[in-house]
């Protein structure tokens, strides 16, 4: 039998947790602490999946695939092992948004709307494939900054320099790539969000290209399944040798999760100089 709604049951192939992960902190508490400048040069929240929240040192504020969903809405993402602290009217009026490809726990179609109704200034980059994706929600092309990978664009103070990226596999054609990660500067801070992507010939070059003087943070997948395993991301920290790397892309799909701790592992054996932060959700990073 089917059952929906807060006495979760079975649907189909997956099964509603009977708890689920919390966020340390959620909802007002967390916006509030969002919204207060930082002494630390950079500071990044952990909205679950790959969506994270990056605040500049007396500068921008900047949402990455955003993604949320009703987990009691009876449809297949109640299966869902971690909960969402922030609904999306809940964040901080953010200075631009990034999304990095069309799978929807990267440019969501539940998030993105509401996000783009809540703050009807902000900008989106994304994809120059996935425009429509965006305009067939309602959002004004007028609003949304496409990039074809491997070029860059000044947005007030922000540079943003698109990387291509290989998730199912390195799409490009002669209007971009499908998939990307994104080099985001301000002043003397770079972070990295590489979005998803198994590694490809030049890959590790393409992000020391775009950023010369390194990066300051790197949000990268160890969950596998089309995108970077855990030893990869190791490859990828011993390649940029930022200031801090962080693993991202678990936790949440049970089909599609693994244990930070092989990183974790994996990183002391091989990279032991390397420092790294395993995130919560909901918690605060800070780069100083």
């Amino acid at each position: 039998m089917i059952r929906f709604g807060r006495n979760p049951g079975i649907m189909s192939d997956w099964i509603v947790p009977e708890s689920r992960t919390q966020p340390v902190l959620r909802g007002a508490s967390l916006k509030q602490e969002m919204e207060q400048s930082i002494d630390s040069s950079i500071a990044a929240w952990w909205l679950t999946q790959a969506s994270w929240m990056v605040r500049f040192q007396d500068g921008p504020i900047v949402l990455i695939d955003p993604w949320w969903r009703d987990l009691f809405a009876g449809d297949r993402w109640g299966k869902l092992l971690g909960e969402f602290p922030l609904e999306p009217e809940e964040h901080p009026c953010p200075d631009l948004i990034l999304c990095t490809h069309w799978h929807d726990d990267h440019i969501c179609p539940v998030s993105i709307p509401r996000l783009a109704k809540a703050f009807p200034d902000v900008q989106f980059v994304a994809p120059n494939r996935s425009v429509d994706l965006l305009v067939g929600w309602g959002i004004p092309s007028s609003r949304i900054i496409p990039m074809m990978g491997s070029d860059s664009v000044q947005i007030d103070n922000i540079t943003v320099h698109a990387i291509p990226a290989a998730h199912e596999e390195l799409d490009i054609n002669e209007n971009g790539a499908w998939y990307l990660g994104y080099a985001l500067s301000f002043g003397a801070s770079t972070i990295l969000h590489m979005g998803d992507s198994r590694p490809y010939s030049g890959w590790h070059e393409a992000f020391q290209k775009a950023a010369p003087n390194g990066y300051d943070l790197v949000f990268a997948c160890i969950n596998g399944n089309d995108n970077l395993r855990h030893d990869e991301a190791v490859d990828l920290a011993i390649a940029l040798t930022p200031t801090l790397i962080v693993p991202m892309h678990y936790g949440m799909d049970p089909g599609n999760t693994v244990d930070p701790q092989i990183f974790v592992d994996e990183i002391e054996h091989r990279a032991p100089e390397q420092m790294y932060c395993i995130p919560e959700v909901g918690g605060r990073i800070l780069i100083d």
